[in-house]
């Protein structure tokens, strides 16, 4: 992958003009991006914030010092070392060019200020604590940034700039394909469900004559003591059983309330009509309540198998019930339940029918 890196130059500007331009040529022939003071006004006070975007998006941070300290902040700290100990804070790898021979700069391109002199001298010490190497003149700078940069990027791998349309490896392209496959799956699986397209339900899930135990509350009134009685136990029933009492309702929509309701009555003339079940045969005013445990996994069951999904009629404002209404594979199950075949000899069979399990009786 072609990575390029982009290296930021800082220094003063006037007396090194000629080595700036050096080791701009040099890192445009490493393939490197350089960036600089050339792109904003040194030293205006108002280009800070752009200067500290330049350099957090830099790879790597190069600091040439000369004979100038440089122009000061209100602070008295120079801009270019100002500039150093922000790279320093993000913790770019930097690297800093000295002179060789400070007394073989020009007059013209030194500090006269002796405390000026003085703020170069520390800060140069300051720069020598990190990666430097000395320079003699612009052609020297040059040849010295080039093979500097080459040991700093080997020692300080960073993720550098690559173009769009190379920025992923064949490795990613390939992992990227199949999330997006396994994605689109998912949502046509989603967009199924939701619109009941599927044509089978899943027999991953109990279904058919499998049984579930359903518990429920008998409740009614004793004639003897007037007195309003509960007994809690539990019903047993086969799915198919299930899909067949509330199923027909559900062809067009129906409210949640209404299916459970409808179940509830089911399971009481079941209750009613068991012999030996052990619940109470005398009461008036009966009842039956399946607890919400139990009517929240005969939703979720039918849901999973994919008999059922949430109805999408729009509904008045007030209306807060769940409606439930039977998938295509919902109503198709339904109909090889319920339809009676052409000349069959069972066709009137009853389907399984449930069995008590434990009762306990609640008197108030």
């Amino acid at each position: 992958m072609d990575r390029r890196y982009q290296v930021f130059i800082s220094s003063t500007f006037t007396d090194l003009i000629d080595e700036r331009r050096e080791v701009t040529q040099a890192l445009l022939e490493m393939d490197c991006l350089p960036a600089g003071m050339e792109l904003f006004p040194a030293g205006n006070t108002d280009q800070w914030t752009l200067i500290q975007g330049v350099i957090a998006q830099s790879d790597y941070y190069l600091v040439i010092l000369g004979g100038r300290y440089g122009s000061t902040t209100e602070e008295g700290v120079s801009y270019t070392e100002k500039e150093y100990d922000y790279a320093i804070e993000l913790g770019i790898p930097v690297m800093g060019f000295v002179p060789a021979d400070a007394d073989a700069i020009p007059v013209g391109k030194t500090d006269r200020d002796d405390a000026a002199a003085k703020k170069l001298a520390e800060f140069q010490a300051k720069v020598q604590r990190k990666m430097t190497r000395d320079w003699k003149n612009a052609e020297d700078l040059g040849s010295k940034v080039t093979r500097g940069l080459i040991h700093l990027i080997k020692n300080n791998p960073r993720p550098g700039w690559v173009r769009g349309d190379e920025a992923m490896t064949p490795e990613t392209r390939t992992e990227l394909a199949e999330l997006k496959a396994t994605i689109a799956e998912f949502e046509k699986r989603a967009v199924e469900e939701k619109a009941g397209l599927s044509e089978q339900i899943d027999t991953t899930f109990a279904h058919g004559s499998e049984v579930v135990s359903l518990a429920i509350t008998h409740r009614g009134r004793d004639p003897h003591s007037y007195r309003t009685v509960d007994e809690d136990g539990t019903m047993d029933y086969t799915w198919d059983e299930i899909v067949e009492v509330i199923g027909p309702f559900m062809i067009d929509e129906a409210p949640e309330p209404t299916l459970r309701s409808t179940l509830e009555s089911h399971i009481l003339r079941d209750l009613q009509e068991e012999e030996d079940g052990g619940w109470e045969e005398e009461w008036t005013n009966e009842t039956v309540l399946i607890s919400d445990r139990s009517w929240g996994s005969i939703i979720v069951q039918l849901r999973a198998l994919g008999i059922i999904a949430t109805g999408t009629k729009k509904r008045t404002v007030s209306d807060k019930s769940v409606y439930w209404r039977l998938t295509p594979a919902g109503d198709a199950y339904l109909v090889g339940l319920r339809a009676i075949p052409h000349n069959a000899n069972d066709a009137s069979a009853e389907p399984a029918r449930a069995k008590r399990s434990s009762v306990a009786t609640d008197e108030r």
